[in-house]
């Protein structure tokens, strides 16, 4: 499967830390996950438009995961 979020992307647990693509849930209460939109590489909230505001951990279930985008050098 074709990776879908660009590899300088991190995802930041604050119970759990840095966590793979794999281990995210998708959360929104405005958007449906087939409204979502492919900027860039990162899948977005059509109606805010903004990336890592809407994840879940899959371990320990914190709501508070944040994508972390590193600028390429």
């Amino acid at each position: 499967m074709e990776e879908l979020i660009k590899p300088n992307t991190k995802f930041i647990c604050p119970n759990c830390g840095e966590i793979s693509q794999d281990d995210v849930i998708f959360l929104c209460n405005t958007c449906k996950q087939e409204e979502l939109v492919l900027k860039d590489g990162v899948y977005m909230c059509p109606s805010c438009l903004l990336p890592g505001e809407n994840f879940e951990c899959m371990h320990c279930e914190s709501k508070e995961v944040k994508m972390k985008v590193e600028k390429a050098e």
